[in-house]
């Protein structure tokens, strides 16, 4: 039978993935009634964004159910459905091909179907709120359900967080070009749809408000605070109706805990061990940061078949959930090492986070293995977790971080609960209350997040007593991180790409802000074959002293500058002789009018130019303009004086 709140989630997503098309004129005569009727009762145009968030609120809950129900059924079907004594006996290879389907099927569809770019693609709404202003084709949350359901259901090791944020910023980014916002007032937008699925998936409305504002917008005031907390609160009320109403049952976020979980107990003793447990997260979020970009260089690299690459990386996840099968399973008089009761596939395929729940609780460490042998087990299960996830993620598999970094916090933490076990110096807290507090210290190392990894782990556990513990192991896990490798993954991805976040306010502000907001200078126009002496002639007719260089399809491809100008006239004997294709630079790069001025304002400091020259986002080769560095700073400034 069809499950109902799937068809409605993905559902939702087809109608977001066309708002742009036909509904455009009629949205925007009602977009205008209603803020012309807000206007009359004094609400401003940052009160229409509370509209829309309570829009995309609902609807980002509606898609998150339905991606989430896809990724059951998937697994279901794949892994629970099939006798487990077959699949993990006779029918072993299949654990080799269903990760390494489920990865063709993804290349397929990611290089030849939808055409859209592959990986964890938070990074990719990161950028877009950077380079443009929150635009991105409402296309990506139907492609991300798509994808990532069937990375995660076929066994891929990858999270369904990343992918959500991205599918609630595609549906915000609809809304707000199908109402017309204002190009200032979309990365808001882009906030408001990654805290409602932050808030839908963990069941985590506060988390998913301070995943927003720390990790996509980086921007705490109260302008961007009030529409996120509205989308993220109306995301859960959403969520929690479908479950019960269309469903049958109560809300259960993607990740549960066992309901016998006792309260912490927090004392002042165990001061220390948090305090270690914070810097092995650290330790160990620096590892999965630096293997996840080498890993993703390493497949940029390998000369192979595009669309197959992510069928290598499951079929070399599989092979290790052979070994780990053989080891743990057969080895021990086991189908595999955590029972297919909690766990269908094997520990380390998938989210995870099923066979992280029994760890959750006390009667997982007296399973009739020595601790020593348990602790051999978790050890082998964390390398082969990141291992796998880099092959999954690295190879082009979609998917998130959060949830191996979750899962990778919760072994960390079980580790060291059973070591101080052992040692007689657990002063009576189990290995369970480590691998809980383990959890949020390892997400925080990993994304530089430490506010929403503490409320994240709350939410999910419910329990008040994790505050303290947790608030200590992630504050001093990501200072460990940030010491070692300053850049967070989301970060490191981004300054590959030419991209670098700031922390201050003025970068806020600037971040804000777009070239198409600054006054631009006419630009000056040279062809690469002209003589110097007519770069000579315009300075004297004009003024001025950047030039633009075309070539002869009238396409930009470099500028001369005041400098080249100066040190050519050094050797006055040889201007007859020189043409601009000998002086210009060919390196200066070209900003987009949708830009930000933070990033602007890095490029004039990499390249020392007074001016740089600009070109329409979808137009690289034809420049319209000239944006000069005192130009940006006067517009800056006033910004700050009219508090924009």
């Amino acid at each position: 039978m069809t499950n109902p709140s799937l068809v409605f989630g993905v559902g939702i997503v087809i109608v977001c993935g066309l708002m742009l098309s036909g509904l455009g004129d009629l949205t925007m005569r009602g977009r205008l009634v209603m803020g012309h009727w807000l206007g009359r009762v004094g609400f401003g145009e940052d009160k229409f964004l509370l509209i829309l968030a309570f829009i995309i609120g609902g609807l980002a809950g509606a898609a998150a159910v339905g991606f989430h129900e896809l990724i059951v059924l998937i697994r279901a079907e794949l892994y629970e459905r099939p006798n487990p004594r077959k699949l993990y006996g006779p029918w072993i290879g299949l654990l080799v091909l269903i990760p390494a389907a489920g990865g063709l099927a993804v290349g397929i569809l990611t290089n030849y179907v939808i055409k859209l770019r592959e990986g964890h693609g938070l990074i990719d709404v990161l950028e877009s709120v950077s380079r443009s202003s929150g635009v991105i084709d409402p296309r990506v949350a139907f492609e991300r359900i798509l994808t990532s359901a069937i990375t995660i259901g076929t066994g891929g090791s990858a999270g369904a967080e990343g992918p959500i944020v991205q599918i609630g910023a595609g549906i915000a980014s609809g809304v707000g070009q199908l109402f017309r916002v204002a190009r200032q007032h979309m990365p808001v937008l882009i906030g408001c749809g990654a805290a409602a699925g932050i808030s839908a998936i963990f069941n985590s409305p506060i988390g998913g408000v301070l995943f927003a504002l720390e990790v996509v917008l980086r921007d705490f005031s109260i302008r961007t605070f009030t529409p996120v907390v509205v989308a993220s609160v109306i995301s859960n009320f959403a969520t929690q109706t479908i479950f019960r109403q269309l469903l049958g049952h109560e809300y259960g976020a993607i990740f549960t805990l066992p309901k016998s979980l006792a309260p912490l107990d927090f004392r002042f003793g165990q001061l220390g061990y948090y305090l270690l447990l914070g810097m092995l997260c650290g330790l160990h979020g620096v590892l999965v940061t630096r293997m996840m970009l080498f890993s993703e260089h390493w497949f940029a690299k390998w000369k192979f078949w595009r669309a197959g690459k992510p069928a290598v990386g499951g079929a070399l996840l599989g092979v290790i959930g052979v070994v780990y099968v053989m080891l743990f399973g057969w080895g021990m008089g086991r189908d595999k090492f955590i029972a297919v009761s909690h766990y269908a596939m094997p520990a380390f395929f998938g989210d995870g986070y099923g066979a992280v729940t029994p760890m959750l609780g006390p009667d997982f460490y007296v399973q009739g293995v020595t601790a020593m042998a348990l602790l051999g087990i978790l050890a082998f299960i964390a390398v082969a977790k990141i291992v796998g996830t880099c092959l999954t993620l690295g190879s082009g598999g979609a998917g998130g971080i959060i949830a191996p970094s979750l899962f990778l916090g919760a072994l960390t933490g079980a580790m060291l609960g059973l070591l101080l076990q052992a040692m007689g110096l657990s002063h009576g807290l189990g290995p369970h209350a480590y691998a809980l507090v383990g959890m949020g210290a390892v997400l925080a190392a990993v994304v530089h997040a430490p506010l929403a990894a503490i409320l994240i782990t709350f939410e999910v556990t419910r329990d008040y007593q994790i505050i303290l513990p947790s608030m200590l192991a992630c504050i001093i896990a990501t200072s460990v991180a940030q010491v070692i490798f300053r850049d967070s993954i989301y970060t490191a991805a981004l300054r590959q790409r030419g991209v670098r976040l700031g922390n201050a306010a003025d970068l806020t502000l600037l971040q804000r802000l777009s070239v198409e907001q600054v006054d631009l200078e006419p630009a000056t126009v040279v062809r690469d074959f002209d003589p110097f002496q007519r770069v000579l002639d315009l300075t004297a007719e004009t003024g001025a002293t950047d030039f633009v260089v075309l070539d002869r399809k009238g396409l930009y491809i470099g500028m001369v500058t005041a400098e080249d100008i100066r040190s050519a006239l050094l050797e006055r004997d040889a201007v007859p002789l020189l043409t601009v294709s000998e002086l210009m630079r060919l390196n200066v790069p070209v900003v987009r009018n949708t830009d930000p001025l933070a990033l602007v304002l890095d490029t004039f400091a990499r390249y020392e130019l007074s001016r740089l020259p600009v070109t329409l986002r979808r137009n690289d080769a034809k420049v319209i303009g000239l944006i000069s560095r005192a130009a940006l700073m006067r517009r800056y400034q006033k910004g700050l004086n009219e508090g924009v």
